[in-house]
């Protein structure tokens, strides 16, 4: 491994460790959601610049507070609010494509998923969030800064180069595409009255995930798979550790080893290197949604967000593969004879 991929990978394992950490020894509300947003702004090859992230964390705070005001107003007409939660989705997808990126398009789909979502349930929850997913994004965008201080990357120039693709795609298709997949889904969730959080974020992640993937849609769906697998197999393993050795420092040690470990294979040759990075934010989710904060039902708890997450991965990507069989990313040239 080349000394600029051995840095990246501790880099990315010592931030995302650091917050996740942080997170079960203090309690704080969605400790996981700010590990993944580490994990997000660690895999980038250079750190986001500062004025960058401001215009994030303002445009957080903003689409939250906007999001709970109108869920709330909304909430007593269940047609009108799930015609707002498809809007919310079209234009969080519309914001991502125009060039915000897939963070900023994974917190606007939080705002237009998660957020309503919670109003339903409890309007004081719902505030809470309000407050804690913008707050959380700004702790992981400090450790994240300060990881790229501690250990640099490699100048500036050459991540930038790297960074940049300019992938020749219809923006309009694209939107239309991932607004097939993922409102049906976002119906459903809200029509059977689910409340696992944690699963909507996860589809906020899966939907950009796949929209930065534009290649045949069997292709990307089998490798979307492969990552969630991969990622609930390694939740799972490390759920089965922490039940032998169940005290604090277990957590932290097996989400340092496996961030290392899939960091490590996604700058390999490996086959299963393309999987590596969806796999850490899965096994994330999964494995940290269990343990923080510790509780005798944890195996349950475990099991039941491996089902959760694993039911909706498969209805999103076989959405996808639907959706790009007749709706595909490029239009199909039909052949003239001359």
């Amino acid at each position: 491994m080349r000394t600029e991929d051995q840095r990246s990978v501790t880099r990315l394992a010592l931030g995302v460790t650091g917050v996740f950490s942080l997170g079960l020894f203090l309690g704080w509300p969605l400790a996981v959601v700010g590990a993944v947003f580490t994990a997000l702004f660690l895999q980038a090859p250079a750190a986001l610049p500062l004025a960058a992230f401001a215009k994030l964390f303002v445009f957080s705070i903003g689409l939250m507070f906007i999001s709970f005001l109108m869920s709330s107003i909304l909430s007593p007409y269940p047609l009108v609010f799930l015609i707002l939660v498809a809007i919310g989705i079209i234009l969080s997808f519309m914001w991502s494509v125009s060039g915000a990126g897939v963070l900023p398009g994974v917190i606007a789909l939080m705002g237009a998923l998660m957020i309503p979502n919670l109003v339903l349930q409890s309007q004081d929850l719902a505030l809470v969030l309000v407050y804690w997913i913008p707050l959380n994004l700004l702790f992981a965008g400090m450790v994240s800064t300060l990881m790229f201080l501690l250990i640099p990357a490699e100048t500036q120039t050459a991540a930038q180069k790297k960074a940049v693709s300019s992938p020749d795609f219809d923006p309009h298709r694209r939107i239309v595409r991932m607004s097939l997949v993922t409102i049906p889904f976002a119906m459903a969730f809200f029509v059977s009255g689910a409340s696992a959080l944690l699963v909507l974020f996860f589809v906020a992640l899966l939907s950009q995930q796949l929209a930065a993937m534009p290649a045949a849609g069997k292709t990307v769906a089998k490798s979307m798979l492969t990552a969630n697998l991969l990622g609930a197999a390694v939740s799972i393993v490390c759920y089965e550790i922490n039940v032998i050795a169940p005290v604090i420092l277990t957590p932290i040690l097996l989400c340092f080893f496996f961030c290392l470990s899939l960091g490590a294979l996604g700058k390999s040759q490996a086959p299963l290197a393309a999987a590596a990075g969806s796999a850490i934010t899965t096994a994330l989710i999964v494995y940290g949604g269990s343990v923080a904060p510790f509780s005798d039902e944890a195996d349950v708890k475990s099991i039941t967000r491996v089902m959760q997450v694993a039911g909706a991965a498969i209805f999103v990507i076989i959405a996808y593969v639907v959706v790009d069989e007749f709706w595909p990313e490029k239009k199909r040239q039909t052949a003239q004879c001359s």
